[in-house]
């Protein structure tokens, strides 16, 4: 399946990753590698397959830790941070446009 640039750069923009024209021109083989391949599984016959569940296993986590900063550190962090209101460190929102 060949994808055109067009789908390649749509593609990019939603990913938010910034692509030369040399990428892009290889991305259009590689998906459309990708994709022939993702055709061929779909033709694959699963009929008499039966369904599997393989339950998730909570025991391969680390458990999360909350641990504060002494004020030191915390006040090196707030300084050195370049954008904020307060004690509030503001970054790039994730839906917004990309750059470039």
């Amino acid at each position: 399946m060949n994808l055109s640039r067009e789908e390649v750069q749509r593609l990019a923009q939603l990913t938010r990753i910034a692509l030369s024209p040399e990428e892009e021109t290889r991305m259009q083989a590689e998906l459309g590698r990708v994709l022939e391949y993702v055709e061929r599984l779909q033709r694959v016959d699963t009929t008499d397959v039966p369904e599997t569940e393989i339950p998730a296993r909570a025991d391969g986590f680390r458990e999360d830790v909350l641990r504060g900063a002494d004020a030191a550190s915390r006040e090196v962090i707030l300084t050195d941070f370049p954008d904020r209101t307060g004690d509030l460190l503001k970054v790039p929102a994730v839906f917004d446009k990309p750059k470039g």
